[in-house]
């Protein structure tokens, strides 16, 4: 297996450095300064030998658990992006453990994100747990919604899938109908795989990029989300490299047989421009 330093294959061709933001997106909110490579040394949460799987747990509230094959497909990506082993752990119900509210503004069922992560429960064996639910979420309550929060001290964290369904907001519980997706059960899965790699990244201890349009970018609402790239920027992928050691062929590999399964033929291209480029600097 060949590695080598991520930092010094940073083309612009495939990166692009962030764009201003405009009013409603993350940056123009919220006053983020980023995080350097050698800032993130500081905040690494590291797999261990006895602390190394990746749980992803449905959790139900009062809508319908996320679907069997989406959970399979979102852990085929886990494993090979953040490469660790993947365990799908038993549906759990939250219904009668967390606050919840009607939003004032869509009208649809929500619960508190932060006393989900407070009633998680992480094996000994975890790097991190992450829950998956298609109920809305909110992390405290003034905001009006939130698409994941985590919560790297206790390794766990939660994202919803709520908001990047067709339906939601017509119904007090959003129903996945892949029949209705705009885009089909593609577009909906490349929307998860995202959220779920952004909020596993942040455990560990990578932090909302300001550098370049990256998976790690904050985001508003679901235009900005979609917005967003599917892949690290060299910034955020060296701090993941540094922890993972990973071969970057054999995962841009991976990632491109996975999208390909998928008919998403815009992240293959990418993957595969970058495994010329990758190839060329060796």
């Amino acid at each position: 297996m060949r590695k080598f330093p991520v930092k010094r294959i940073q083309d612009l061709e495939s990166f692009k450095q962030k764009k201003k933001s405009k009013s409603g997106e993350w940056l123009a909110e919220h006053k983020e300064s980023g995080q350097n490579f050698n800032q993130f040394l500081s905040h690494i949460n590291r797999p261990g030998c006895h602390r190394k799987i990746l749980y992803l747990i449905p959790l139900i509230f009062e809508e319908e658990p996320v679907p069997a094959n989406i959970l399979r497909s979102l852990s085929e990506y886990a494993a090979i992006f953040f490469g660790l082993p993947v365990k799908i752990g038993k549906k759990r119900n939250m219904f009668k453990d967390v606050p919840n509210r009607i939003n004032e503004h869509t009208h649809n069922f929500q619960v508190d994100a932060s006393a989900v992560l407070d009633k998680m429960e992480v094996p000994s064996d975890a790097f991190c747990v992450a829950g998956i639910t298609l109920c809305d979420l909110y992390p405290k309550p003034s905001w009006n919604f939130v698409f994941g929060l985590a919560n790297m001290s206790k390794s766990c964290g939660v994202y919803s899938l709520a908001r990047y369904l067709s339906n939601f907001g017509s119904t007090r519980n959003t129903v996945y109908k892949p029949e209705e997706e705009k885009g089909g059960e593609a577009t909906f899965i490349r929307r998860a795989c995202k959220v779920m790699c952004h909020e596993i990244g942040h455990m560990y201890g990578i932090r909302h990029c300001v550098f370049f349009e990256c998976l790690m970018n904050g985001s508003n609402h679901l235009q900005e989300a979609d917005k967003r790239p599917s892949f690290l920027c060299p910034v955020c992928l060296n701090k993941l490299y540094y922890v993972m050691k990973f071969d970057i062929e054999e995962r841009y590999c991976k990632m491109a047989e996975f999208w390909r399964s998928h008919g998403l033929m815009e992240e293959v291209g990418w993957l595969e421009r970058r495994l010329t480029i990758v190839a060329g600097a060796m």
